[in-house]
């Protein structure tokens, strides 16, 4: 049995955390920062350019990709390739040679150094006083590319780090000709950022494992006794249980009551007839992962929850099955997620009013196709994208439903899992059925 008291002591600073709402942000982590639990490997960010991106170019016909930053409007996707910390103009250019790929950076001399040093590139030009405009446009005139992919888009973030400014500098320089051939990058970095390799697999199946763990344990009798303790004591073992591992907490929900959507843990004291929902994720060696478990705290004389309870939860565990076994290379968001409103539909329910999956990896919400259903306005194209070979998910295919006077409450069910060429696979053990809590 957990004392609470002593909980509480040691885990009474409330810790901020973020929660990224669909399909606000994609990248949340420092790619091969130095030091810190929460870094890419380095070694890992260039074997991913090597073995990932030359066919993401050539699938999505992309003959040369700018990524154009400077410091202060950093383009995200910079830090991928070792230009997270860039002071002037710097453009890092790949291109679909004879050879291969090619990698190109051009950087002030300041910024040399640091760029060679990632050993990605084939050359690193240096520029002085003459700017960087002399050699960008040598270099592209050279190239003469007839597809050239930049990060503009309208409804991927993290495609979108081309500024305004820059832009019109790039278009500047390569002249009205060169500039029509502009793509947005948005389908390259959805092949590119959003798959991973098998050693990234491995990392984010450590991490789903624990995070699993972690919320059993959490929704057990060993952590919550009903009337004593409070959705901030889960929270803080939750914490405890990430820290021994190594790892950091991006984002901690627990929820009793009415559903409050992404909301903090409060102080609220868990009763007896209540559903505890978590939604947690954990954050190791760089990857993050993103789980939801929901428990009933059984009321005296209750052996079982609520047959409407049940039948939600049995619902949600039944869309989600479908969701992930309908997973596969070339299916779409679109597709996956209406299986799951079909589901709780025929079940006499509504389907949640968002999406019900998203990709994992860098970031607890990133890149790749988004499985919601076609709403323009709130998704845009993301969710017609079509899955690939080695993009991790998450799929949530959350129910809400009115419950006996107490407004509306919903069943957090949200399972990781990666794409293989023959399906959908779950990165940790399948959440099998409700936990009850005595």
């Amino acid at each position: 049995m957990i004392d609470q008291s002593v909980l509480r002591g040691a885990f009474a600073v409330r810790m901020s955390y973020f929660r990224l709402t669909l399909p606000t942000l994609f990248l949340a982590l420092p790619l091969g920062a130095a030091g810190g639990g929460d870094a890419v490997n380095a070694d890992v960010l260039r074997e991913r350019v090597e073995r990932l991106l030359p066919s993401a170019m050539e699938t999505h016909d992309i003959d040369l990709w700018i990524v154009f930053t400077r410091e202060e409007a950093a383009d995200p996707l910079a830090a991928d390739f070792g230009g997270a910390d860039a002071v002037a103009r710097m453009a890092l250019l790949f291109d679909r040679s004879k050879e291969g790929l090619r990698k190109t950076a051009i950087a002030a001399s300041y910024d040399v150094v640091p760029l060679e040093e990632t050993d990605i590139y084939d050359e690193v030009l240096s520029y002085r006083r003459e700017g960087i405009k002399p050699h960008l446009k040598k270099f592209v005139a050279a190239l003469d590319p007839q597809r050239i992919a930049v990060n503009v888009s309208r409804d991927m973030p993290i495609a979108d780090g081309l500024t305004a400014g820059m832009r019109n500098y790039l278009e500047e320089v390569l002249g009205e000709g060169i500039a029509a051939r502009f793509v947005s990058s948005e389908p390259l970095v959805a092949s590119f950022r959003g798959r991973r390799l098998p050693s990234e697999v491995k990392i984010l199946r450590e991490a789903a494992g624990h995070t699993h763990r972690f919320i059993e344990g959490a929704l057990s009798p060993a952590v919550i006794t009903p009337g004593v303790t409070s959705e901030r004591d889960v929270g803080a073992y939750l914490r405890s249980r990430t820290a021994e591992v190594g790892a950091t907490v991006p984002f901690i929900s627990v929820v009793t009551g009415p559903s409050r959507g992404h909301a903090d843990p409060s102080d609220r004291v868990i009763q007896r007839g209540d559903l505890v929902r978590i939604d947690f994720g954990i954050t190791l060696n760089g990857y993050s992962t993103d789980l939801q478990r929901t428990a009933y705290v059984l009321r005296a004389g209750e052996s079982a929850a609520p047959p409407q309870i049940l039948k939600m939860w049995e619902t949600a565990r039944k869309a989600a099955d479908l969701q992930i076994a309908a997973m596969k290379p070339g299916a779409s968001g679109t597709e996956i997620d209406a299986i799951a409103r079909r589901t709780l539909e025929q079940a006499g329910f509504e389907g949640p009013p968002h999406g019900t999956g998203h990709a994992i990896g860098f970031a607890v919400h990133d890149v790749g196709p988004l499985l919601g259903p076609d709403w323009p306005e709130r998704y845009g194209t993301t969710v017609f994208l079509k899955m690939e070979e080695g993009q991790t998910f998450a799929v949530e295919p959350i129910l809400y439903a009115p419950y006996e006077g107490m407004g509306e409450i919903h069943i957090g069910l949200e399972e990781d899992v990666v794409i293989t060429s023959g399906g959908a696979e779950m990165l940790h053990q399948r959440h099998s059925s409700l936990i009850l809590i005595q």
